[in-house]
């Protein structure tokens, strides 16, 4: 497997959506079912409907590459979820140091290589929360007051919207694992054309565009974390079990957090007035005894009318992006 690295320069702000009710909720990364979504709306806009069909196929079938979600970097440092799972940690020193790990959500190569380690120092933690400070440097929110007008009646209505400002040298982050070498220069040509046409919502307002400013195979410590030789797991994306995984479920993971979405749907460049269902996700940073695989999850809605308004079903990306972890958890 040929795992690659891809960093992305933002052209202006960036609108990516939080949960939540209003356009303020902005989050600074991207998970890899919004990823994932905005590669093939992409695609469809210069494909068929049918090459696009196929390309989902793919997919259902034998995904050929897999894609972690998008994190921040800021020069050469690279930004990773801290494990949610500190049981081959001592137990002494959680109790010496345990408020200065819960500060802790976000670590660099180093910092994620010595958590996975287990044997922290006093000055490894402090190191770790300098490094963390660096992330909230890499990126700004702005919030804007906007007006809206009624169609029927011209009334105004204030709202507000959230974009994020990454700095001078910061930007996003990923990682995409081919099983199939094929893929590999269609993808970057799928991420450039998806650069083009904007990642994200408020597209219409010139959030989302970008340029891909790396494009390679990993190498050093990234190539050490990504081929470690231990026995489970941890995710860099986003994760929805498949059927067969939720009969193991209770038994293959060791600790977790999940969260729910839902959105509007997107066709191509269109924006379309409904709503997807619901779908219940594990999160970046959640540990698994054995890899975890995942699916696409269905999230149509039920309404047969806007199926077939919609003309194709609506998929969330749910595979797993997951590299090992030491043996001792």
């Amino acid at each position: 497997m040929e795992i690659y690295l891809l960093k992305l320069k933002f052209n202006g702000p960036t609108h990516f959506g939080e949960t939540g009710i209003d356009l303020e909720n902005v989050s600074e990364r991207v998970s890899s079912d919004t990823l994932f979504s905005g590669l093939v709306n992409a695609y469809s806009t210069v494909s068929s409907r049918k090459e696009v069909t196929d390309f989902l196929q793919h997919f259902k079938e034998k995904p050929p590459f897999f894609i972690s979600s998008l994190f921040i970097y800021i020069d050469d440092i690279y930004f990773l979820p801290k494990p949610l799972w500190d049981n081959h940690i001592d137990k002494d020193f959680k109790r010496r140091f345990g408020k200065e790990l819960k500060r802790l959500k976000w670590l660099d190569l180093y910092g994620f290589s010595k958590w996975l380690q287990g044997e922290l120092t006093e000055a490894d933690i402090e190191g770790m929360i300098e490094t963390q400070k660096k992330y909230y440097e890499a990126f700004k929110i702005d919030i804007r007051p906007r007006v809206s007008l009624d169609r029927t009646t011209q009334q105004s209505a204030l709202y507000h919207a959230g974009y994020v400002y990454f700095s001078k040298d910061a930007g996003l982050y990923g990682l995409v694992a081919f099983k199939e070498s094929g893929f590999i220069n269609d993808f970057e040509r799928l991420l450039r054309i998806l650069g083009e046409v904007g990642l994200g919502g408020e597209r219409t307002y010139g959030c989302g565009t970008y340029k891909v400013k790396t494009y390679e195979q990993v190498s050093g410590t990234f190539e050490k974390i990504l081929f470690g030789k231990y026995s489970n797991y941890i995710i860099l994306s986003l994760y929805h079990p498949s059927e067969r995984e939720m009969k193991e479920l209770i038994n293959n993971v060791l600790s977790y957090d999940l969260i729910r979405k839902r959105g509007w749907i997107t066709s191509g460049r269109n924006a379309l007035p409904y709503k997807r269902k619901y779908a219940g996700f594990f999160v970046e940073g959640s540990v698994f005894k054995e890899k975890p695989l995942g699916c696409l999850v269905d999230v149509t809605p039920d309404d047969n009318n806007l199926q077939k308004e919609i003309g194709h079903p609506v998929l969330r990306y749910g595979y797993a992006f997951s590299i090992p972890v030491e043996g001792a958890l």
